[in-house]
């Protein structure tokens, strides 16, 4: 009420542009659009520092980026509205519905809200996959790449492979990075190199392969045969349904449940022939 009672000190500056002055918040559509610019960024660099990425991981930053576009959107809308046409006397009824709704909306999404945030500077120093004319990723970088010799690296990547393979950290569900590269005693700019440059495969793709591998053993093992899919998936290291659905199926080019089945098949298949 005292808002309402209470004169402006510079309100005659605004004389007949009350409206107009109501556009001034184009400006915060512009920081949220180059924000979801910034946040695409960081969805690709992800895959290149943790082994797993849950479905959640970035949707509750992006429902509040779109519900604050879509609030700017209305208010913007309205106020060219009642500069061509007419005053609404209903608009700030109408935004504040709009905006009662995304806060609870966010408020209920935020329970299952993302712990894999990337601070600004990897933005700005590490490497960023992208897409070329052939389909085939590859990495460019915004600092002088790093050269490192070849033997080296072969090495390094023998060295990797027996520490997965032998260790199983892949059954990890945290394993990132530069877990990795602590255990193989090396910088983790060393071993994103190795990854990125050198055997051209992100670290999430990397550390999954091995996942699915060990997915499709124990779903060929008559002591798991009791298990669900899902089981067996938080057993060898996924960390939700949909990144283990999502994972198998461009690994294998086939569900999970299909591939069951078709193990079952053949399986039934060679005991008839036993028979």
């Amino acid at each position: 009420m005292s808002l309402i009672n209470s004169s402006e000190p510079f309100g005659h500056l605004r004389i007949g542009l009350e409206n107009l002055w109501a556009l001034s918040n184009i400006y915060s559509l512009i920081y949220c659009i180059l924000t979801l610019i910034i946040l695409s960024k960081t969805k690709n660099l992800v895959k290149f520092y943790y082994s797993d990425i849950n479905s959640n991981d970035f949707a509750w930053l992006q429902i509040f980026l779109y519900g604050t576009i879509v609030i700017i959107g209305i208010d913007i809308s309205i106020t060219i509205y009642e500069v061509l046409i007419g005053d609404i006397t209903s608009a700030i009824g109408i935004i504040a519905l709009f905006v009662v709704f995304l806060i609870v909306y966010l408020a209920y999404k935020g329970i299952s809200q993302t712990k894999v945030l990337l601070p600004d500077f990897l933005l700005k120093k590490e490497d960023i996959p992208y897409k070329n004319n052939t389909n085939k990723t590859r990495i460019i970088s915004n600092q002088t790449k790093i050269k490192h010799n070849p033997e080296e690296l072969d090495i390094l990547f023998k060295k990797l492979e027996r520490l997965i393979r032998q260790q199983k950290c892949y059954l990890t569900p945290e394993l990132t990075l530069k877990s990795v590269s602590e255990k193989l005693n090396i910088s983790d700019k060393k071993l994103s190199y190795l990854l990125n440059q050198h055997m051209s495969i992100s670290f999430y793709d990397y550390v999954n392969q091995f996942r699915v591998e060990e997915v499709k053993k124990k779903i060929v093992n008559p002591s798991f045969s009791k298990y669900t899919l899902l089981a067996i998936a938080l057993e060898c290291g996924f960390n939700s349904k949909t990144s283990f659905n999502r994972t198998f199926q461009r690994f294998e080019k086939i569900t999970p449940s299909k591939f069951r089945n078709q193990v079952l098949k053949t399986k039934s298949n060679y005991d008839l022939k036993k028979l």
